[in-house]
């Protein structure tokens, strides 16, 4: 009920007049109903795909990477930036987007219907003020965007899981929605349609698997006799030799053949069909649409210490990256008043992501401390440690640092071609002499 009200506080009513897209019947529909088969025969949809192993891990990998890097808020000043943790964009995605969840479950979440729907809707609530006081994510299998034809109008439709669900039209300035890449963009494209066929021949794989471990690793065969026999003798033959050898109870048993009964083998299809292979190149092509380095999802046939690093940094630069841009700028265009867009904005804290070993991660901050970069009370900040007071604020840099410019007068003045006097001089009358 808690939906119905936030929507009824909203003015939302739930007739759909003058909104297209009812005739022919949705992709979350057709999922909904069961989905459309693959050539191998299976049926793989939005909601069943996270049961393959492949798409489950990668989904564990993308949400629980977003889930648990900081979303910092940032406002513009004169004379330069400070966080603001303050403002109730902040304590929603910091802390707790609604009652029921915390921050690390709703971008979790989020990002999980990103990868499995292609599309993520969250409803926000507003409080009084004109800013957010709640996000609550939508099932994307509930939930489309419809275009009205009539004032060229975005407006999303709904239907919420509570007892007795009705269907309602929300503003679209009402709903976060992060999508993956589409046609329109309006909508993504569900990464699950992309890879049915592949998921279908790994779901396949995977039934053949048990069919052949329950019938305790017994292979196709025939089973000769000497005579001629009739259909019910056929059947019994075939019932009682399934039910004294096959299943992993009866495996490796002695078999005895009567009257002159022989079993011939029809291989081992496993090896045939390079059944391992086919498993590996499933893994590969899921890892390929979500970007995920093979090595996250096992499979580590070509990986060494030094490559894994590498594609560590790559999947930051060129798998998330793109992730955080696109959660960025929706929350920047949804969240924030037009008046706040100017001074307001948010970005995903990725230190822990490129952290380095322990000594590496040293010689980072004594660089970025040597440069003027950071203070050693906020390199002492990052290692969640106290600060050293006063002196511990202030930015150090060498004293062998110096401007172009003066590096030039340096030069000339080292020649003898600076102007009176041996020093030389910076045409200001302050005198260059060599240290």
């Amino acid at each position: 009920m808690i939906f119905r009200q936030l929507l009824e506080k909203r003015g939302i009513t739930a007739d759909i007049p003058g909104i297209s897209g009812f005739t022919n019947p949705a992709d979350w529909l057709i999922d909904l109903m069961g989905g459309s088969n693959t050539q191998s025969g299976e049926v793989v949809t939005a909601n069943t795909a996270p049961l393959n192993s492949n798409v489950y891990t990668c989904a564990s990998i993308l949400g629980g990477d977003i889930g648990k890097l900081p979303i910092q808020l940032y406002r513009r000043k004169k004379n330069g930036l400070e966080r603001d943790e303050s403002h109730p964009v902040a304590e929603l995605l910091g802390w707790q987007p609604n009652q029921y969840m915390t921050a690390y479950t709703y971008k979790e979440t989020v990002e999980m219907h990103l990868v499995t729907w292609g599309n993520s809707y969250s409803y926000i609530e507003w409080g009084p003020d004109g800013r957010p006081v709640s996000l609550f994510p939508l099932h994307p299998a509930l939930t489309d965007i419809r275009f009205d034809l009539t004032n060229g109008s975005i407006w999303y439709v709904t239907t919420f899981p509570f007892p007795g669900g009705e269907t309602r039209k929300i503003p679209a300035s009402d709903i976060l929605h992060f999508k993956a890449i589409g046609t329109s963009g309006l909508k993504g494209i569900t990464p699950i349609a992309v890879i049915r066929e592949k998921l279908g021949i790994q779901q396949s794989s995977d039934k053949f698997l048990g069919a052949f471990y329950s019938n305790g690793t017994a292979t196709s065969g025939v089973l000769k006799v000497p005579t001629p026999l009739d259909k019910p003798a056929k059947d019994k033959a075939r019932e009682e030799w399934q039910k004294l050898h096959t299943g992993l109870s009866n495996a490796h048993k002695i078999a005895i053949l009567d009257a002159g009964m022989e079993y011939q083998a029809l291989g081992m299809p496993l090896a045939d069909a390079q059944f391992i292979e086919t498993q590996k190149f499933g893994i590969s092509e899921v890892a390929k649409i979500y970007k995920i380095p093979p090595h996250k999802l096992g499979l580590l046939d070509k990986a060494t210490f030094s490559n894994i690093e590498h594609q560590s940094l790559e999947y930051v630069k060129n798998t998330l990256t793109p992730i955080f841009v696109n959660w960025e700028q929706e929350i920047r265009r949804k969240l924030f008043t037009p008046l706040e867009r100017k001074r307001y904005y948010t970005k995903f804290d990725v230190t822990s992501e490129l952290r380095g070993d322990s000594k590496s991660l040293a010689e980072y901050y004594k660089l970025m401390i040597e440069m003027g970069v950071y203070t050693i009370n906020e390199v002492r900040a990052f290692l969640e440690a106290d600060n050293i007071g006063n002196n511990g604020d202030k930015h150090l840099i060498s004293l062998n640092y110096t401007t172009l410019d003066n590096l030039e007068k340096y030069q000339l003045a080292k020649a003898g071609l600076g102007g009176k006097g041996g020093g030389g001089s910076d045409g200001e009358g302050t005198q260059i002499t060599e240290q």
